[in-house]
């Protein structure tokens, strides 16, 4: 099946599932969401994503709110839908109380290419705590994507005020300088579940790990910068507002973390 929909308790029609105007989703964006790839008959770090999801609830008092059993439960009836091939499984909850968990088809890129972002100052705000959480109030993340594709490139990397880095419109950030792996803290950003496994790995690997801020100066010229969500993986940037990182091509890092990855 091309997409499969999940909508409080039953698969459903895609064409005619709808959610109502009083659900708190619909009304003011008020709801958590998880996206994750399926492929083979299993969801890539699924007990992460619904750790995550369960921490959200409760630090946003998000209630009435379906169970995690029953989120489980939802998930694995879109899965046993699915082919052996990639797809994109969304998780959706409101409190009126809606579950809704759809899959789509995904096309992963080569890794061996890379994409261009565009960084876009005054987009991160480290003191925004609502932003550390996967909520339905997307607008900020999609009009900073936007602004980068009417620039040209992929992706936009969010820069406060001082110049530093944050998080892409889509995916935490790393970058590599002197062959230390360095990413920004959780504050004001999404704490990625592949940015969690990816520090894991990276530790376990004997690679030299630093959470901290990132000037400017440090990211734009670092030997890798690389993008980790939990549908794409690992990705590396390429160039910075046209500006190449490191050779502008996909570096050693690049292939250490993402072998670390698919090997979830």
């Amino acid at each position: 099946m091309s997409h499969v929909v999940w909508l409080d308790g039953a698969l459903v029609d895609p064409v005619t599932a709808a959610l109502p105007i009083t659900d708190p989703g619909v009304r003011w964006g008020d709801g958590l969401f998880e996206t994750m790839r399926a492929e083979n008959g299993q969801v890539a770090m699924l007990n992460r994503h619904l750790a995550r999801l369960s921490a959200s609830i409760t630090a946003l008092a998000l209630n009435p709110i379906p169970t995690g059993a029953d989120i489980r439960a939802a998930v694995d009836a879109v899965v046993a839908q699915l082919d052996d091939t990639p797809h994109r499984v969304r998780i959706t909850v409101t409190t009126h109380p809606t579950l809704l968990v759809e899959a789509t088809p995904y096309e992963p890129a080569d890794p061996n290419t890379g994409v261009a972002v565009v960084a876009l100052p005054g987009t991160w705000w480290p003191g925004n705590e609502i932003h550390e959480h996967k909520t339905l109030s997307y607008a900020h993340h999609r009009l900073a994507h936007r602004r980068a594709v009417a620039a040209g490139a992929d992706h936009a990397l969010l820069i406060d005020d001082e110049g530093r880095l944050g998080e892409s419109d889509a995916a935490n950030v790393f970058i590599v300088t002197g062959g230390t792996l360095v990413t920004p803290p959780v504050e004001g950003i999404l704490g990625g579940v592949t940015r969690d496994l990816l520090l894991e790995a990276a530790a376990a690997e004997g690679i030299p790990v630093e959470v901290r801020h990132i000037g400017e100066s440090e990211w734009r010229g670092a030997d890798e910068v690389l993008l980790s969500n939990g549908l794409a993986g690992v990705t590396s940037v390429l160039t910075i507002d046209g500006a190449p990182v490191g050779h502008g091509t996909p570096g050693p890092m690049a292939a250490r973390l993402r072998q670390a990855y698919t090997a979830q």
